[in-house]
């Protein structure tokens, strides 16, 4: 793998670049009394390896820096934002920004015989003082096959791990939605109320992850009422956890006109909670990706009965049609966070994304019975897929492929 040390979507200029090990080290003594980490803006309160550096990104450097060459690469052609919340999804700008700011695997050698001279010397000196006739008793190796578990993914299913990933990219309204507030800023505040429509966003959104799980090769494999059923269920719960994540990757409710507008349709509490909600959100967003793809696949992600026909519908008594689709996306979720995160790490993860997501339905049930015109902008969406379904039935729909 080609490796760069300097990130593209922080470029350097001639003055500022690091030319040396004499420079960037007295750069960064100056700057060492600042206490936060050069790579991702954490508290820090030493130089390890030639940059001052949290403990977490030191001990990613330490792992990586002496092979760069078996990180895995960028899906975004290195242009990702290196932060507190990001660090942990892409390896390869992280790794590029650790060099950037001055961090060298020439360091981690040294550390590394250092501690071999210092075990040598105590093992030595042990040797002395323990009488030979002692011995110890010898233990039965255990089996720690949770901890051992490192499953790697094979080629086929990061090739549907990265097209989930770009599916969701191709119909999510984020990036589009971010560059508008972004642009609020040049306009006088009293136009801002007139700017922001917070129920076409929201529609927005319904309209975009509708896209994305139609685009599935699982969901055009069902018949037409299956499709409808699925829709029906879980469309309601799919959206409430979208409109989290959307809250989170666009800022919005940092913008205090944009808050302002949410607050008038949602209320000051719901809106609290949202926010309270997206700062719990895992900040690793392919999780969230396959998350929603899962959820769109479930028995019933609704907690509200709202149709009684449903108790007849078509998936009640078939959802046994789904489970071939909710193994491959579960199983695909459990072997990105174990080769991501390690076992016990992968466990917090998603016990939390479970917990978020049960917070969600609860707060949805609320805001869906006492907000009518909430109500009936989810409710027109959804009924807007399920005609556009019979529409289409025929239709050749551009699927995004297991393989």
């Amino acid at each position: 793998m080609a490796f760069k040390r300097c990130l593209s979507a922080s470029p350097l200029s001639s003055s500022e670049h690091i030319n040396n090990d004499t420079t960037v080290r007295t750069q960064l003594k100056k700057s060492s009394n600042s206490g936060i980490c050069r790579v991702c803006g954490d508290v820090a309160r030493i130089i390890n390896y030639g940059a001052l550096s949290c403990q977490s990104c030191k001990t990613f450097f330490r792992r990586n820096g002496l092979r760069p060459q078996n990180v895995r690469p960028c899906s975004f052609n290195t242009h990702c934002e290196i932060n507190m919340q990001t660090r942990h999804t892409c390896a390869t700008c992280r790794l590029a920004k650790c060099f950037m700011m001055g961090m060298s695997p020439d360091l981690i050698r040294k550390e590394d015989l250092k501690i071999r001279k210092g075990s040598s010397s105590k093992s030595s000196n042990v040797e002395q003082v323990i009488p030979k006739q002692i011995t110890t008793t010898s233990q039965l190796p255990t089996l720690d096959l949770l901890q051992d578990d490192r499953s790697h993914l094979t080629n086929s299913e990061w090739t549907l791990l990265s097209n989930i990933v770009y599916a969701y990219d191709i119909y999510s309204t984020d990036r589009q939605m971010r560059l508008a507030i972004d642009n609020l800023s040049i306009y006088p505040v009293a136009m801002h109320i007139n700017m922001i429509n917070p129920l076409e966003i929201v529609r927005k959104i319904c309209i975009s992850i509708r896209s994305f799980i139609i685009s599935s090769p699982d969901f055009q494999i069902l018949t037409l009422n299956e499709k409808t059923s699925l829709i029906e269920r879980n469309l309601h719960g799919i959206i409430g956890f979208s409109e989290i994540s959307f809250f989170r990757n666009t800022g919005i409710l940092y913008n205090s006109s944009c808050l302002k507008a949410f607050t008038t349709v949602y209320g000051s509490d719901m809106m609290l909670t949202a926010k309270k909600l997206h700062e719990r959100l895992d900040p690793d967003s392919t999780l969230i990706k396959l998350i929603l793809i899962i959820l769109a696949f479930s028995s019933n992600c609704l907690v509200l009965n709202i149709n009684k026909s449903m108790e007849d519908d078509h998936l009640l008594y078939g959802t046994f049609r789904l489970f071939g689709s909710q193994n491959v996306y579960v199983e695909l979720l459990w072997k990105y966070m174990i080769y991501q995160y390690g076992y016990n790490e992968s466990v917090l993860r998603f016990s939390r994304l479970i917990q978020i997501f049960l917070c969600i339905l609860q707060n949805l049930s609320t805001i869906y019975t006492s907000n009518k015109t909430y109500r009936q902008m989810t409710d027109c969406t959804i009924e807007e897929a399920k005609q556009l379904l019979a529409i289409n039935v025929n239709e050749q729909i551009l699927l995004w492929g297991k393989i």
